[in-house]
């Protein structure tokens, strides 16, 4: 009896729920396929369980070619394909709070990237900006130098004299990996002396990431992991290990931080690192405990190894695949700088009119993240399509992604090319607008990328000491590459 009642009602519930989401809703008149208004199993499905997972994103994609430029994607979600939307969305004007399910997904809940709030995010923000100014980067940027020129000789001893196959991937991730190491935290790790370039970090990043499809749709199974001994986790995923040992060394780092700025010593000849800069600074006791600062050192030295390293292999990759391309860069490089061992400042570096074409190229294919990214809208959006004008109400969640917007034909004609030549010029945009406006790699509003300064200064001076002073072919059938100086 009570289970025939218990089935009635959720019979009912299910039923008022469709109806309401498919005729009363407010984003009703929004098109989109009716599967997915009626549910957000629609998205676990292609995200979790279509092989290969994570193909959410490809598959919306088809839904707007069919639908248009505004597609209603979830029950309250709105997916705009438009780059011209961008800045509005995502504009430091608005205001907008991050989904609170999400803040777990990358197990780092309290780091400021994580932050759904938006006036704790704005907090958090304050006291990471003044660490990431484009003249605190500046100032840092010979010790960026000093690491390169160590990585370069170790490349010419150990690669080019032997004709040894090189990971370039292994190489710029334990590159950044040091810069951003040694920019943030007490103790680094030398990850360029290490055998084939292999950074443990990089490694926690990917066993870290792989599952996200799937903790991003069943947000308590991380909760429920931390129930979890730590030894009943490795043997259910071993991958994990990598993981732990990384979470570990941040908590450590934090002690350490903390250490450092109880004892008063300063020494004027090293630089104070990030967390004990964040000691000094003006944000609440609360904000200062260890576990909220691990979650930080967690999400900035995660966010910022993975991001750069990425689009340092991108942009070796493509410079490597285009002999043009390769060999413009390398004239350009050459005429400026004739001793490839005294490589010039960042200032100067930043002026090669078409290093940054290159730059720019690149970073329009690194993407920073491909996922799109959801906001809950605190005020109403009207999104002006090209048959009628949709208005979006307060509470509804909006999203655009970076490899949509950053492969769209109307700004990047044939934007799958890699084509370093459409950003000579000083180039517009359709709209008229210089064609930088849409460059979104590091994202836009108050939740841009933080650490945008420190990500160009390691692009700009790897990138530029690394083709500076070695020559490249591709052995055949490997994914590593041959150097030659």
């Amino acid at each position: 009896m009570i289970y025939n009642a218990a089935c009635a009602v959720w019979l009912l519930y299910a039923l008022w729920t469709s109806v309401y989401r498919l005729f009363f809703h407010p984003l009703r008149r929004i098109p989109g396929p009716k599967l997915a208004a009626l549910t957000q199993w629609v998205e676990t499905y292609y995200e979790c369980f279509k092989p290969p997972g994570g193909q959410f994103m490809w598959e919306y994609q088809k839904w707007h070619a069919k639908y248009g430029p505004i597609v209603r994607i979830g029950p309250n979600e709105v997916h705009i394909q438009d780059l011209r939307f961008y800045d509005m969305l995502y504009s430091n004007s608005r205001h907008s709070d991050k989904l609170k399910q999400l803040e777990h997904r990358f197990n780092n809940q309290m780091g400021t990237f994580s932050t759904p709030e938006h006036s704790l995010h704005r907090l958090r923000r304050t006291a990471l900006n003044p660490f990431f100014s484009k003249r605190k980067i500046a100032q840092h940027s010979p010790n960026i130098q000093k690491h390169m020129d160590l990585l370069c000789e170790r490349v010419k001893s150990e690669y080019f004299q032997n004709g040894s196959v090189l990971s370039v991937s292994n190489m710029w991730g334990a590159f950044n990996g040091d810069i951003v190491v040694g920019y943030c935290l007490e103790k680094g790790y030398d990850f360029i002396t290490k055998p084939d370039f292999r950074s443990e970090f990089s490694d926690a990043m990917v066993n870290l990431l792989d599952p996200v499809h799937f903790i991003t749709q069943f947000s308590w199974v991380i909760k429920a992991f931390k129930l979890l001994p730590a030894w009943m986790i490795l043997i259910m995923s071993p991958a994990m290990a990598s993981v732990h040992a990384f979470n570990d060394e941040m908590k450590e780092q934090i002690l350490r931080a903390k250490s450092v700025h109880a004892s008063g010593e300063k020494n004027p000849a090293v630089q104070q690192s990030l967390f004990t800069a964040l000691f000094e600074s003006d944000l609440p006791p609360s904000e200062l405990e260890t576990k909220r600062l691990q979650h930080e050192a967690i999400a900035v030295t995660g966010g910022g190894l993975e991001t750069t390293t990425y689009a340092l292999s991108v942009a070796s990759y493509h410079i490597l695949s285009n002999p043009r391309v390769l060999s413009r860069l390398k004239a350009e490089l050459n005429e400026a700088i004739p001793d490839p061992r005294n490589i010039p400042s960042l200032d100067t570096l930043m002026q090669l009119p078409y290093l940054n074409c290159v730059m720019n190229e690149s970073l329009r294919f690194s993407y920073g993240t491909p996922q799109r990214i959801p906001r809950l809208s605190p005020t109403p959006i009207t999104y002006s399509g090209p048959n009628a004008d949709y208005h979006i109400p307060v509470g509804s969640i909006v999203s655009m992604d970076n490899y949509t917007a950053s492969h769209d034909p109307w700004a990047f004609p044939s934007p799958q090319e890699f084509r370093p030549e459409r950003w000579e010029g000083n180039p517009r945009a359709p709209d008229g607008k210089p064609l930088t406006t849409y460059m979104i790699a590091f994202g836009r509003g108050t939740r841009s990328c933080v650490g945008m300064q420190l990500g160009y200064a390691n692009l700009y001076i790897g990138l530029v000491s690394f083709f500076r002073r070695f020559d490249f072919s591709y052995p055949e059938q490997s994914l590593g590459l041959k150097v030659s100086e």
